[in-house]
């Protein structure tokens, strides 16, 4: 049509999509610039994509086809019969379903990758037009490959989320970063190491380490710098501030699409709201698909892109019976605070050398594709071990006093017994026989309950897989676990007792061996024949 007010009818949504699609193409390589992915409009913005709200293309649509016409036939005399094309809420959503289709992007594909004109992958996995696997970090004039450092030009065909809002520049530096890195962990580079590879790896647009990044430290000891920096690196359009309690709602998940980075500053959490959102954190940190609830749109389904950082002044406490939760973190421990000694202008004096502060996160990335995983700081894996203990006391009860493996075995009474004596050493609830079960296969997946037969036929109900430790058994833990007499290996007629009824196990205890007996006489307070010493 030679008039750019002329359309085709409202009739026919698809050919007027057609029409307004030469408008969405690149003017040097031809590629779309606005794709319709995963439920989401996303539009090119030159370095990188970004999500577009429904209503945002429905305004575009409206003042484009306010004063559009269309031919509605012709009269008796032969001439077209013009009519205003008068969009309405209804045209709009049946042009809208037609752009969709016309700019479909196919939902499987992840970001950041190589696209072609249909919408399929070029290449496999995030790969680059030369064909191989090296990272790619978008920046304002153009597209850097991590490998070489060479700078690609920009282009709608790299499908990417993250862009760095400045230029690279090969030969800035960052001192003041690094002197602040230092005095945050004077004895500790492993620390500024796993930093500096989580930097690089949040431009990356990688989510293959699977880990969330947890900085645990006093008051004043620059947490919130590290956050702001990082923020100030990927933009902050491609960062999210939720709470823990926040991702356990209905639509919690909803402000963290499209975005790279997550950082929950204060990681409190609420009992109630526990356990869904540790299903939550596992979900987004393992890569899984997960539907998305969002307001007053359809859900959004896939693989979320965002990197999760929590920030707190002390371990925080997930309630995870299996303890899963605790190995996905990266722990960087801070002592020092500069409560009263703080810098006010280091934000501002850090945010100047931010071009160098890339080339100080893209060294993290290279290291990081060398090696094949963060580094992990001293501290870290006591933390870890910390946060697994604590969400998941069976975890630790199974450290400390079981042996793992095929040809271990231990009835199911023996210890559920060791279970009760060692959460009443500890101060924790024991529960119940059943809910211990459950929580010790979480622990140990191979752990399988079976009834084999005693020499008189009696099945005998058996956890195969493991075992008491003989330690626990002998009462000599190395971990000052006390399992009094349980697990010994002698059964109460061996040891000349009368046998232990159930409702005994509350009775005193011999102060010799611990085992619970049954008083002969009101004053007794030991087993014959046990020795205290």
């Amino acid at each position: 049509m030679t008039d750019e007010r002329e359309m085709p009818p409202p009739t026919n949504p698809m050919a007027v999509a057609r029409e307004l699609a030469p408008a969405w193409h690149h003017p040097e390589t031809g590629l779309l610039t606005r794709r319709y992915w995963r439920g989401t409009w996303m539009r090119w913005e030159g370095s990188y994509w970004r999500e577009m709200d429904d209503q945002e293309v429905r305004a575009a649509l409206y003042k484009k086809l306010e004063h559009a016409e269309y031919v509605a036939g012709v009269d008796k005399h032969g001439q077209p019969i013009i009519k205003p094309w008068s969009p309405t809420k209804r045209k709009i959503s049946d042009l809208m379903e037609a752009i969709s289709a016309v700019t479909h992007l196919r939902p499987s594909l992840d970001a950041p990758q190589w696209i072609t004109r249909d919408g399929l992958s070029r290449d496999s996995g995030t790969s680059n037009a030369h064909g191989d696997e090296s990272p790619i970090v978008a920046c304002t004039n153009g597209l850097l490959r991590v490998a070489d450092r060479e700078l690609l030009p920009l282009t709608p065909g790299f499908f990417n989320l993250v862009s760095v809002p400045f230029d690279y520049d090969p030969e800035a530096t960052a001192p003041t970063w690094e002197k602040f890195l230092a005095g945050v962990w004077p004895d500790s580079p492993e620390s500024i190491a796993a930093l500096q590879e989580w930097f690089g790896y949040v431009l990356s647009g990688r989510t293959d380490q699977q880990k969330i990044l947890l900085i645990v430290g006093p008051t004043r000891s620059g947490k919130g710098t590290i956050a702001r920096i990082l923020t100030n690196l990927v933009g902050k359009g491609n960062m999210a501030g939720p709470t823990l309690a926040g991702l356990a709602t209905n639509f919690g998940l909803a402000p963290l699409l499209g975005k790279s980075l997550a950082v929950i500053s204060d990681a409190r959490l609420a009992g109630k709201d526990g356990h869904q959102v540790v299903e939550r954190l596992l979900t987004i940190s393992g890569e899984d698909t997960i539907d998305v609830d969002r307001k007053f749109r359809e859900a959004w389904t896939g693989k979320m892109p965002t990197r999760l950082m929590i920030l707190s002044n002390e371990l925080p406490n997930f309630g995870d019976a299996s303890g899963v939760i605790a190995r996905r973190f990266i722990v960087l421990n801070m002592t020092v605070s500069w409560l009263g000694k703080e810098d006010t202008a280091l934000t501002e004096k850090l945010a100047a050398e931010m071009p160098g502060i890339l080339n100080w996160a893209l060294d993290g990335l290279a290291r990081l594709e060398r090696q094949g995983h963060i580094t992990e700081p001293p501290g870290s894996a006591e933390a870890v071990t910390t946060m697994q203990d604590t969400a998941s006391p069976t975890s630790a009860f199974v450290r400390e006093c079981c042996d793992k493996g095929p040809t271990c075995e231990v009835t199911v009474d023996e210890l559920w017994e060791a279970w009760k004596e060692w959460a009443d050493d500890q101060g924790v609830r024991n529960g119940t026989k059943a809910m211990f079960g459950r929580n010790l296969q979480s622990v140990v997946p191979q752990v399988k309950r079976t009834r084999p037969r005693d020499d008189s036929g009696k099945q005998i109900p058996t956890y195969s897989g493991i075992t008491l430790k003989s330690t626990a058994r002998n009462d000599k833990s190395p971990d000052s676990t006390r399992l009094s007499g349980y697990g010994s290996g002698l059964s109460r007629a061996e040891t000349g007792l009368s046998p232990l009824q159930p409702q005994h196990s509350q009775h005193p205890k011999c102060t010799g061996c611990g085992f619970p007996f049954e008083p002969l006489t009101p004053d007794q307070t030991m087993h014959p024949g046990c020795d205290a010493a």
